[in-house]
């Protein structure tokens, strides 16, 4: 190759990798996320709705309407209430938890033998509230909800609920009565 030829290839070359570069990056990174962080009770505002996360509860299976559903880890349901502070509607995607090495689980998309399922098409009029669960099927663990402003996917923002990982015990009973030998 001549001088001329070399110099072409290692544009293209650079080019190349300047594009695979800027790709790569652009699936890693949430642009919109603002890096806040909030504690799971509190209103965390992000965009123009105000989510607040209730209660978490860890499930070994759900009872549906086509049988029992087991899950591959375990489900973990998310109560939540999703309030639009704007002046016209706005969907509420689907969300997803993020673990503590930073992997995320999408929401699941049925809610068979979810009591009070949000819903997998979910929008919110002004100034109202909508409420319900969302259904995850995880590892045990504590997580972050990763939240939305519900805006296109070029200006959209999001912010992360901490969910502390508790597990429901069921209470303790009561011993039994001990009895009581006879009198001689």
């Amino acid at each position: 190759m001549t001088g001329g030829k070399w110099k072409y290839a290692w544009g293209i070359i650079g080019w190349a990798l300047a594009v695979a570069f800027i790709l790569s990056g652009a699936g890693c990174s949430k642009s919109g996320d603002s890096g806040k962080v909030y504690e799971m009770g509190n209103a965390a505002v992000v965009g123009p709705l105000s989510y607040t996360v209730q209660a978490t509860e860890w499930r070994d299976s759900l009872d549906g309407e086509n049988g029992q559903r087991v899950p591959t880890n375990r489900f973990l349901l998310v109560t939540l209430a999703v309030t639009n502070k704007s002046a016209g509607e706005v969907n509420i995607p689907l969300l997803t938890l993020v673990d503590s090495r930073g992997k995320e689980y999408a929401e699941l998309d049925k809610g068979d033998g979810v009591p009070q399922w949000l819903g997998l098409l979910r929008s919110v009029a002004p100034s109202h509230v909508d409420s319900g669960n969302l259904l995850f099927d995880v590892p045990p663990g504590g997580y972050k909800l990763r939240i939305s402003g519900g805006g296109d996917i070029e200006h959209e923002s999001t912010a992360l609920v901490n969910l502390p990982f508790n597990v429901d015990v069921a209470p303790a009973k009561p011993p039994a009565p001990m009895a009581v030998p006879p009198e001689k």
